[in-house]
């Protein structure tokens, strides 16, 4: 299958570092030369580290760096591609100029897949003249670590369309999740706002402090939801105990239909997150960096342990 990825930021760079690993030949697009150039040293960087923790050999790094090749012109990225896949900002206005302009430029049967995090596939898919081929493709960032990947339908998108995605995440060694309707936030960033939500008003209302909320989550939550998922969590501890938990938990929650006061005094700040050197905590020159390197190690450490726990036919 040959593939083209557009957009060479984290996300692009990281999904065709996959797709290269997986056997695919890729091209890899972006209008900025500077930018092709860092996703190649950025993928370098990648299979570095993954070499080092023994998730791929040397040989077959060497060799899916070979398959990506580097392009700036987008007629000529798509127009023998199978399947797309788009990465650019998260602006409807702009997917929507953009898929209207690769639908012209790729074939009428290529697959049209964007990894948006949460905007209306079908919003997106009304730019193109052919929406049952758009179909949503959604990776979490880092994507050449993390293995759930959202296949999202939008109202017009076809079953095969579907089918055919699906297969191509399990063929990249990832776990496809299928998401039937087009719902904002999709899956993975509803489930994830649900939390920050309450984390901000637990903080807010003085029941604990960030760095507790912090430690719940990596300590505990985060290591229960690795091994069990939360329907498989209720059904071993038994439904009636969550159904009287829920009954009292239930009222005290945030329910909340816009950002904290919390969320938008930190912004109104300056306090922004890592990069500007404080959001939730205060961040020294360089932390911003170091702490996604944290991030990652602790991540391939996890993958490691997956590989080894895998059946041979689900080996990362």
């Amino acid at each position: 299958m040959r593939t083209a990825v557009l957009g060479a930021g984290i996300m692009g760079t990281g999904i065709a570092q996959v797709c290269a690993e997986a056997g695919l030949d890729v091209v890899l697009e972006s209008r900025s030369l500077a930018s092709l150039e860092a996703a190649r040293e950025r993928i370098r960087k990648n299979q570095r580290e993954l070499v080092a923790a023994g998730l791929l050999g040397e040989r077959d790094a060497s060799a899916a760096l070979a398959r990506v090749r580097l392009s700036q012109d987008l007629g000529e990225a798509v127009c023998d591609a199978d399947f797309v896949s788009e990465n650019i900002p998260e602006d409807l206005g702009l997917k929507q100029a953009f898929f209207q302009e690769v639908s012209r430029l790729a074939r009428p049967t290529t697959i049209l897949s964007t990894n948006t995090s949460g905007l209306s596939i079908t919003a997106i898919a009304a730019a193109v003249d052919r929406p049952e081929r758009v179909v949503g493709f959604h990776w979490l960032n880092p994507p050449h670590l993390m293995l759930p990947v959202e296949v999202t339908r939008g109202e017009k998108t076809s079953e095969e369309t579907m089918g055919a995605t699906v297969a191509l995440a399990e063929r990249l060694g990832r776990r496809p999740l299928r998401v039937e309707r087009d719902a904002p936030g999709f899956l993975w960033n509803r489930l994830q706002m649900a939390l920050l939500r309450e984390a901000l008003h637990i903080v807010e209302q003085g029941i604990a402090t960030p760095e507790a909320v912090d430690q719940a989550v990596e300590l505990g939550l985060g290591l229960r939801w690795a091994a069990v998922g939360p329907f498989r969590i209720a059904d071993l501890a038994g439904l009636p105990t969550f159904r009287a938990i829920a009954a009292y938990v239930y009222p005290e929650l945030s329910s909340t239909a816009i950002p904290q006061t919390l969320l938008e005094d930190s912004i109104r700040r300056g306090h922004t997150g890592a990069r500007a050197g404080r959001g939730f905590y205060a961040y020294p020159p360089g932390a911003h960096e170091s702490l996604i390197g944290q991030r990652d190690a602790r991540l391939i450490a996890l993958r490691r342990l997956l590989a080894r726990d895998a059946p041979p036919e689900r080996t990362l």
